[in-house]
């Protein structure tokens, strides 16, 4: 098999199917490992598993070491790629994914997700044991050769559904702090950081949440791997250097999207830097702002259905152009 395009689940029966069948490809395997689901996730795979040629595992784990795991039950030498199994993926990522060098040291950078040979990863130490912002730290660390600016996917839950599915009662409050810890890890918050984030937050928000929450991710172990940023203000920035115009690998502009986190554009002024260099690398774009705080360069107004199918907020994603 040529490719191994491998997983992580927890709770998705409603939604794997549909994801599965999405990556699906003749030349590849599927490796998924559940991490003891309780709704008749592992049962529905068993049932998927002779039609989409799926390697199954079981692992209690965080996200990351999920991936980890099922990362490392890949074939050896395989071009490997993760997905999210409440995730529909389109044409796009099959073509980057068909585009991709065999070079072990090459890294192909997506809006969401990388195609790399397994080996690089794991001479890179692999996944963090992260619950979020583990896929922010692992490419801000190995590093990247290239990067794609296409959607690859679309939701296929909001936001808020996600989170209920996984815990309930004070579980789900004792979830939602935990990720707020691997979000500050994962992505290297410092105090300057932390200050952007929560800056519209009232001043007990900040005492009493932010900070000790701050305080208990600098004891657990803060990943930072840029001297100067946060690794995704590091990645966008190296992302940008490193495009590749989509017309080179046959993808259609129609999912065309670059961006990020608005507090952190107009904090370190990137809208400013990538105004002036994206033009260069892809020709004319369009620049929105977003009300999930995302900044959003497009070039079809097209791609805005596509958008708001990859946004957690979906028809309730509002933007407006900024105008030179």
């Amino acid at each position: 098999m040529n490719y191994c395009i491998y997983a992580t689940v927890f709770n998705n029966v409603s939604t794997l199917e549909e994801s599965v069948k999405s990556v699906w490809r003749s030349d590849s395997i599927i490796v998924i490992t559940d991490n003891y689901s309780t709704d008749g996730t592992w049962e529905r795979l068993q049932g998927l598993k002779k039609d989409y040629n799926l390697i199954l595992y079981r692992l209690k784990s965080t996200r990351g070491k999920g991936r980890d795991y099922s990362l490392k039950h890949c074939p050896e030498n395989s071009i490997t790629t993760y997905f999210d199994l409440d995730m529909r993926y389109n044409e796009s990522f099959h073509k980057i994914l068909e585009w991709a060098p065999r070079d072990k040291r090459t890294l192909v950078n997506l809006v969401n997700g990388f195609v790399v040979k397994r080996e690089t990863i794991l001479e890179k130490g692999s996944w963090r044991n992260l619950n979020r912002a583990e896929d922010w730290e692992i490419v801000s660390r190995v590093g990247f050769d290239y990067f794609i600016p296409a959607l690859t996917h679309a939701e296929l839950r909001n936001e808020l559904a996600r989170e209920r599915r996984y815990a309930k009662g004070l579980k789900y409050y004792a979830r939602r702090f935990k990720n707020k810890l691997d979000v500050i890890r994962g992505l290297g918050y410092d105090w300057s950081d932390m200050n952007i984030v929560y800056s519209k937050h009232s001043t007990s928000y900040k005492i009493f949440i932010s900070a000790p929450s701050y305080i208990l991710a600098k004891l657990m172990g803060i990943y930072r791997n840029y001297r100067e940023y946060n690794n995704g203000v590091g990645t966008i920035l190296s992302a940008l250097d490193k495009m590749i115009d989509l017309k080179e690998i046959g993808v259609n502009d129609k999912y065309f999207l670059f961006g990020g986190y608005w507090g952190f554009f107009s904090a370190y002024n990137l809208d400013k830097i990538i105004d002036e260099k994206l033009p260069s690398k892809v020709g004319r774009v369009r620049k929105f702002i977003c009300n999930d705080n995302g900044l959003r360069y497009v070039k079809t107004l097209e791609e805005f259905d596509i958008i708001k199918l990859a946004s957690s907020l979906k028809d309730k994603l509002e933007c407006n152009e900024f105008n030179p």
